[in-house]
């Protein structure tokens, strides 16, 4: 409560500043609730959730002069009813973004930003914002972007966390380029190449005093052909040493949508998603791929059950426009693990350190079917700055579920939301 005092206060010492700089404020208030039936697969257990969720978020965005900018966005986010009582306070207020950018160095598209940022390039499989999240994501370091409109570079250093800290016990570090080249609304080129460095102490040793070296290099392709056909091809290869394993992992994403009329925009599509998984625990190798920092909702199924680390995803969809403010979406996604030797993970991969993201264990020898997520969703623009946003899926458990519980059954999820934004 102390940070949300002096969040009010710093915006209203703020407000004569109006008369002598351009400001900007923005705002989102969003709210959502969730149910979620059989996380487990095991009806005979009682794990039904029900909960809301609650997020605000405040935001200052001066332009002064010299091409000098600075943003300052306070977070507030928390789940309804986890005070415990109606006069008990939270400290769930912290700072989301925090920056200040230097804008046309030396006369040129040169653009400086160093804080707490945001981030997100491309298809955000790899980096994005992870804005379903309650909290979102957000990166302290440096970056630098060149280029204006068709073709841009973007340059980034990130302290991801910092041995200095009371809590922290190593040094990670995340650095990238990004180029992109064209218009999303013709054909957009991306190359990019990320490097993770951490010292941590992990299970497997390094004599070498770095725990893991990451290198990630990708290229994708979208775009829309003759105004129907909507594309996109993604490949990422991943190699490294984790300790004394040596990394060797890639993924490919290939999916395409094609508009069939004018009236209510009907659309139909399919994808095919693969992430590798690792083969052998034996060999001396890591094959698994690692996701980094993505948007991870609905990549795999709205129900989050799957993500980009050792799996094979076949999608169908079907949208639908009844209206500019109505969206209607229906998706099916066919789930089987890469390779039987290596575990089902969550939606938000492999992340080396830990496996918390495990959903369940390497089962050798068994069927590597997930199942099906069958996922539909409305969207609907109240109000100019309101929307609404409502959801159903359901994860049919698969061989590779029933293997290790023969009575394994279904699990539902559902949500509404409702966000404004100023």
């Amino acid at each position: 409560m102390r940070l949300l005092r002096y969040t009010i206060c710093f915006l209203l010492a703020s407000i004569p500043l109006l008369a002598q700089e351009p400001l900007q404020i923005s705002g989102e208030l969003r709210q959502r609730s969730e149910y979620r039936q059989n996380a487990d697969f095991d009806s005979r257990l009682g794990d039904e959730q029900i909960f809301v969720l609650q997020r605000l978020r405040l935001g200052l965005h001066w332009n002064f002069p010299n091409q000098l900018a600075a943003f300052v966005q306070m977070q507030d986010s928390r789940l309804w009813g986890e005070e415990g009582s109606t006069t008990q306070p939270l400290n769930n207020t912290d700072v989301h973004q925090a920056y200040f950018e230097m804008q046309r160095l030396a006369g040129k598209p040169l653009r400086v930003r160093l804080g707490r940022q945001e981030m997100k390039f491309g298809s955000q499989r790899l980096v994005g914002v992870n804005d379903w999240s309650n909290i979102g994501r957000a990166f302290d370091g440096a970056r630098l972007s060149y280029g204006e409109a068709a073709t841009t570079l973007d340059l980034w250093l990130a302290q991801i966390r910092d041995k200095n800290a009371a809590t922290i016990d190593g040094n990670q570090e995340f650095a990238g380029a990004f180029v992109s080249s064209g218009s999303a609304a013709t054909r957009v080129f991306d190359a990019y190449a990320m490097w993770l460095i951490d010292d941590r102490d992990f299970p497997i040793g390094s004599s070498s005093g770095v725990a893991l070296f990451l290198g990630t290099y990708g290229a994708r392709l979208a775009g829309v052909l003759r105004q129907r056909l909507e594309y996109e091809a993604e490949g990422v290869y991943q190699t490294g040493k984790h300790g004394n394993l040596d990394v060797n992992a890639f993924g490919l994403v290939l999916q395409g949508k094609i508009k069939l009329a004018q009236k209510w925009s009907p659309k139909i599509g399919a994808s095919y998603k693969f992430g590798s998984g690792d083969e052998n625990p034996n060999d001396g190798k890591l094959q698994t791929l690692s996701t980094l920092f993505p948007t991870v909702h609905g990549q795999f199924g709205a129900a989050d059950y799957a993500g980009w680390s050792n799996i094979a995803d076949v999608m169908f969809l079907t949208e639908l426009s009844p209206s500019p403010v109505l969206r209607t979406s229906a998706k099916l996604h066919y789930l089987r693990l890469a390779h039987g030797n290596d575990a089902w993970y969550l939606a938000r991969g492999f992340t080396f350190d830990k496996r918390a993201e495990t959903l369940l264990t390497a089962r050798p020898g068994e069927s590597i079917e997930l199942g099906y997520n069958f996922d539909l969703q409305v969207d609907y623009d109240f109000r100019e700055r309101v929307g609404v946003s409502f959801g159903v899926s359901r994860f049919f458990a698969g061989d590779f579920i029933k293997a290790g519980n023969p009575e394994a059954d279904d699990s539902n999820w559902a949500y509404l939301s409702i966000k404004m934004r100023w």
